[in-house]
């Protein structure tokens, strides 16, 4: 098993290059992807992996496969998930800029300036909606704002999928939910 609390070299096929944060799931880390020569984020579950009885890497590998099913401007896309030491890592796009809290805080913005920003994470959550997927957790702290200005919605951990009854169960987030799918779903 994997110590998050020391820093890991590599995580998977990803070499580590600085510790990002961490929050109560795990640790966040900036990466390198050799292969495709581009820097990433990595978040990588804590080894405890269970927390008042939720599995949090069943919980991780539903937040990469909400992610890699919504393809919008205003979502951190998802490029890899896989496994190290027995633990679940994701590697995502890594957004260089302040949470949307941290944005509005830094300096004085204009109420149009906020708006903007709100916007293109509504519009995010709205391409979520569009696949079925509600985020339950959104909160300025899970909006990245781009060098470019670009508002990206993350941390999909809590993600429910249209029609999930129990936000622990995996399986609705397997199926494909867009209209013309659902019924083939069902």
């Amino acid at each position: 098993m994997t110590d998050v609390s020391a820093d890991p070299s590599a995580i998977g096929p990803f070499v580590v290059l600085d510790k990002l944060g961490e929050g109560a799931m795990g640790v966040v880390y900036a990466g390198y992807d050799r292969s495709l020569d581009r820097k990433v984020a990595l978040k990588l579950v804590r080894p405890q992996s269970t927390r008042r009885g939720v599995d949090l890497r069943a919980r991780l590998v539903r937040e990469a496969r909400a992610l890699a099913r919504i393809s919008h401007p205003n979502v951190v896309p998802v490029y890899d998930v896989g496994e190290q030491g027995g633990e679940v890592f994701i590697a995502m796009e890594l957004v260089a800029g302040p949470t949307l809290a941290r944005w509005q805080a830094s300096a004085d913005r204009t109420w149009r300036a906020i708006l903007e920003m709100y916007l293109q994470a509504g519009r995010g959550l709205a391409g979520a909606h569009r696949e079925g997927l509600v985020h339950r957790d959104f909160k300025p702290d899970n909006v990245l704002i781009g060098d470019d200005g670009r508002a990206r919605v993350l941390d999909f951990g809590l993600a429910r999928a249209e029609g999930m009854r129990n936000p622990e169960d995996d399986s609705a987030l397997l199926r494909v939910s867009t209209p013309a799918a659902r019924a083939l779903n069902t």
